[in-house]
């Protein structure tokens, strides 16, 4: 989630919880950094895009990793705030981080709240990464717990319970319109193994829908306004095996393989001589949305990992495409 949201949830605590820590000093800007701290991981790792995909949302956002950081941030939190116990303010700080953890975990990229005793990526698809209904609803109700100081506490727990029922709300509506859109898929005589359907940008009006189509995924839109959308796009899907081959040779592409939700390939002629470019991308970073086709339309689509590779299929270069940066590599055989 955006760090919008993650701070906001912060202010939020801090509101709701005043009534409980009336000692405490400086206590919006404590619950401001705890329900931040775990994204500090983007400040390691030196740009290095394999470090990003292996440990973003990693450890820092995991429940032990949590844990560790309340721990920490208490022990500090203490030599400000004298009057207040170090059992109060680690409580309070790791349901801050286990605030930012559910954020992190109702979005489509992931986070491996196990770690480091697991890597498994868990994601709850219960929000678009950027969801400006659930934010400015957040930011309206601090707004309005801050105006309001008799009924402050009341309303700073109904924005908290809004940080949880909203994600809940479109994980529920998602796993609806997935029977609408397989029972149109039947009704239209496509045979197909799995259909996903995911909050898209300016959710809950738009949904992305992935289904899986034997060798292929077909991505498309649903508009609960009945709108026009961008017509759906059929991908190839990738053969995780050859990620794993080319990660015999390259360790960035099994940590894709391990990252990917849902890969797909696309090949071309690379401008080396006698080569292929042999590009991988995750339709969880595709879209039909028709808002960000004509916003973002003419720009690269992110987290595209492409593999240079010989007649022989030995792997000369790879790039690797992260939002607007690329980072590019030169491998030596």
């Amino acid at each position: 989630m955006d760090p919008v949201t993650h701070i906001s949830s912060g202010v939020m605590g801090a509101l709701a919880a005043r009534r409980w820590l009336p000692g405490a000093r400086y206590l919006v800007p404590f619950a401001m950094l705890c329900a931040w701290i775990p994204d500090a991981d983007i400040f390691f790792g030196d740009g290095d895009p394999e470090f990003d995909l292996l440990h973003h949302r990693g450890i820092t956002t995991s429940f032990f990793g949590g844990l560790v950081m309340a721990l920490a941030l208490a022990a500090i939190y203490r030599r400000i705030s004298r009057n207040t116990s170090f059992a109060a303010a680690a409580f309070f700080a790791y349901a801050m981080i286990l605030t930012h953890i559910w954020l992190d975990l109702i979005t489509t990229y992931g986070t491996q709240i196990l770690a480091p005793f697991s890597t498994h990526r868990f994601a709850l698809d219960g929000a678009f990464i950027i969801d400006p209904l659930f934010t400015l609803m957040a930011l309206a109700l601090i707004g309005l717990a801050i105006v309001m100081k008799k009924s402050r506490h009341a309303i700073a727990l109904a924005g908290m319970v809004w940080f949880f029922a909203y994600p809940l709300a479109n994980m529920a509506a998602g796993a609806y319109l997935e029977g609408v859109y397989a029972r149109q898929l039947t009704a239209s005589g496509v045979d197909f193994d799995e259909v996903h359907v995911t909050p898209d940008a300016l959710s809950p009006r738009y949904w992305k829908v992935v289904t899986t189509l034997d060798q292929d995924y077909l991505l498309d839109t649903m508009d609960l306004l009945g709108g026009a959308v961008e017509p759906p796009r059929r991908y190839r899907r990738a053969d995780t095996g050859e990620l794993e081959t080319l990660g015999g040779q390259e360790s960035m592409f099994a940590t894709y393989a391990w990252f990917a939700k849902w890969p797909y390939v696309t090949r071309e002629a690379s401008p080396d001589p006698a080569g292929t470019a042999v590009a991988f991308g995750d339709l969880r970073f595709a879209s039909t949305n028709p808002v960000l086709a004509r916003h973002f339309g003419g720009r690269r689509q992110p987290f595209v990992l492409t593999a240079f590779v010989d007649e022989a299929g030995r792997l000369k270069r790879w790039s690797f495409a992260k939002g607007a940066s690329s980072f590019d590599e030169s491998l030596e055989h």
